[in-house]
């Protein structure tokens, strides 16, 4: 089953100044967004990698309007780069959290983050 993995990352994060309000208002989003959003979601957002954030969706979530929710709910000096990955998963242990889970879906969402940020590109999807 494809499902639709998403990464999220902070652009000039090492430029923010208050990286602990920073830190607090994403955490706020991310509980609120998994709430909101709790009957697509297939393993829940949370931090990965300091102002990076994941999650794994349902096959065909609205990934559109949990970006607009992002924007909407960060504040608007808060620009990040977004790398989705559309395929299968292998391991979906969903009492798992979603940095335990991997598959293409994931690898794919890395590669489009990667990209994205060495080219400047505010979303990058790829599907397997």
């Amino acid at each position: 089953m494809c499902y639709i993995t998403m990464i999220f990352d902070l652009k000039d994060s090492k430029n923010i100044e208050n990286r602990y309000e920073v830190q607090r208002l994403l955490i706020n989003a991310l509980k609120k967004c998994n709430a909101t959003f709790s009957d697509v979601i297939a393993s829940p957002f949370l931090i990965t990698l300091g102002d990076e954030w994941e999650g794994l969706l349902r096959k065909d979530a609205p990934y559109d309007k949990i970006i607009r929710f992002f924007r909407e709910n960060l504040p608007e000096y808060l620009d990040f780069y977004t790398g989705i990955g559309i395929g299968e998963i292998t391991i979906n242990n969903f009492e798992l959290t979603v940095n335990q889970l991997d598959g293409p879906s994931f690898h794919l969402a890395r590669k489009a983050i990667k990209y994205a940020k060495k080219n400047h590109c505010s979303l990058v999807i790829l599907v397997s």
